[in-house]
């Protein structure tokens, strides 16, 4: 079967998968949604679907038990965050990184999200069409976006809960701790994922935080899969993390992650 006919599932409605989902079916793909109740049962069932899975960091391991009898080239994740040592067991599945923001009625593409694996293309096209700029590249170039989004990732959240400002308030602040945690995040991941981060990456995260500057985080979310995984890779790697594990005993986690 084509795979521009095939079913696609979203796994998980929260906001990266509600926008995704809306935007496959704007394409004309045929979408189906699945949540923590319902449509697992059919989803599972169907031997040529895609799954695409849009669930927090925190979730995924969860969510992968319940996939182990699904092959991993029908398997499409969209995670953010560190998820590679989850997905060590998985070779062949499709990773995709978002680059839009959501919450409620607000949208806004920051730049083009990015798809590696067999079914990168065929998502990229399909998204593009219904109106999420998104391009497919190869292993290389998504190491290279997965470093760099590492960075701002670690910006837009732990240090905002620290400080308890807004993402404007913080960069006019603080800066060059900014700065450093950017640079941090994208080094040590950059190293564990063998490329090199670029000098013209942090002027391109305040492009793309620019239109962001209400955004606010009151608690630290899925620490363990961004700054907690700098620190724990530059720990692994021999590498300094000073900055970011500073911030992570400021809201409570202990020294040394």
């Amino acid at each position: 079967m084509s795979t521009d006919a095939a079913r696609v599932f979203v796994v998980g409605m929260g906001e990266v998968g509600r926008r995704l989902g809306g935007a496959l079916g704007a394409a004309g793909v045929e979408t189906v949604p699945v949540t923590r109740a319902s449509g697992w049962e059919e989803a599972l069932a169907d031997p040529s679907a895609l799954l695409v899975v849009c669930v927090r960091e925190e979730n995924l391991s969860e969510v992968l038990m319940r996939l182990h009898c699904v092959s991993p080239h029908r398997l499409v994740f969209v995670q953010n965050g560190w998820i590679r040592p989850l997905l060590a067991g998985l070779p062949g599945c499709t990773r995709g990184l978002v680059w839009f923001t959501s919450r409620g009625d607000f949208f806004r593409v920051l730049r083009p999200s990015v798809f590696s694996g067999a079914k990168a293309e065929f998502l990229a096209k399909a998204l593009g069409r219904g109106g999420i700029s998104s391009v497919a590249v190869d292993e290389g170039a998504f190491a290279s976006a997965e470093a760099e989004k590492m960075g701002f990732n670690c910006v837009v959240g732990l240090p905002l809960a620290v400080h308890q400002v807004s993402l404007s308030e913080y960069l006019d602040r603080h800066r060059a701790e900014a700065q450093a945690v950017f640079t941090e995040a994208v080094t040590v991941t950059g190293w564990a994922v063998g490329t090199q981060p670029s000098a013209s990456w942090w002027d391109a995260f305040l492009r793309a935080a620019e239109p962001l500057g209400w955004v606010r985080a009151s608690t630290a979310k899925a620490l363990e899969y961004r700054n907690g995984a700098v620190v724990r890779l530059a720990h692994e790697l021999d590498l300094a993390a000073p900055v970011n594990e500073r911030l992570l005993v400021a809201i409570g986690m202990p020294a040394g992650w």
